[in-house]
């Protein structure tokens, strides 16, 4: 037979083991948010070094939802829209931002050309958009200052 003080404990082992999961789990989802906010200000940068006049931002926000834990968690990011005239450059987390942690990269001028950054190792890797497929980090170029000047030179040229 089980001692009851025995059971009290685990049972208290437990119970503190969830509420641990539980925080750790509200602090990845912040930490997405972070790297969110990261990744536009990176982009922000390299546009702001190109010492370009004109150019319209604009952040909206976008409320995001993930069931687990039997409860629904709500959080808000930011949609980043840049303005080079003609040509809008969008950094937007997708749908399932909450999921899988995908940013889309995509421009206006040509919105089939769209590009999923993921963040891996403490650096950002991007590729054409994957539907359906496991992620690949072969299959990635890291995104730097350079491969993003090559990608926003060839959607202000389209």
């Amino acid at each position: 037979m089980v001692d009851i003080e025995q059971l009290k404990s685990h049972i208290r082992d437990e119970v503190g083991a969830c509420q641990q999961r539980l925080r750790e789990f509200r602090q990845q989802l912040e930490s997405r948010k972070q790297d969110l906010c990261l990744l536009q200000r990176n982009i922000e940068e390299w546009v702001d070094a190109l010492g370009l006049e004109d150019i319209d931002r604009r952040y909206d926000e976008q409320t995001h939802t993930l069931e687990k834990f039997d409860e629904t968690f709500e959080l808000t990011l930011q949609k980043l829209t840049l303005s080079f005239g003609s040509c809008k450059l969008h950094v937007a987390p997708e749908e399932q931002y909450l999921h899988g942690s995908r940013v889309l990269l995509y421009s206006s001028a040509d919105e089939d050309d769209i590009k999923e950054i993921i963040k891996s190792e403490g650096e950002y890797y991007f590729t054409e958009l994957q539907f359906g497929q496991k992620r690949d980090l072969s299959r990635y170029d890291q995104l730097t200052d350079v491969s993003f000047y090559k990608l926003l030179y060839r959607w202000l040229r389209t």
